[in-house]
């Protein structure tokens, strides 16, 4: 699978951490989409391939460990966009 295939999804809670991060993804050639936090990441649509989920453990409200957890008890995968 080449890198171009698989989208990053980053909640980092820091504004200048995750533009560093987006930037050396996007430059090894990843899709980047980025949120500033848990509630952020819940409410938008999840790509329909595969993704990594890149989290900050200390973001405001809920935190990394918590989304986690939650996405665990949801049975793991993120519904699809469609």
């Amino acid at each position: 699978m080449t890198a171009s295939a698989i989208a990053r999804r980053l909640g980092v809670s820091d504004k200048t951490v995750r533009r560093s991060l987006v930037r050396l993804l996007r430059s090894a050639g990843f899709e980047v989409e980025t949120f500033a936090s848990a509630e952020d990441f819940l409410s938008a649509p999840h790509p329909d391939r595969p993704s990594c989920l890149v989290l900050d453990l200390r973001m405001p409200g809920v935190g990394g460990l918590d989304l986690q957890h939650r996405l665990a008890e949801d049975a793991s995968t993120p519904p699809s966009s469609s």
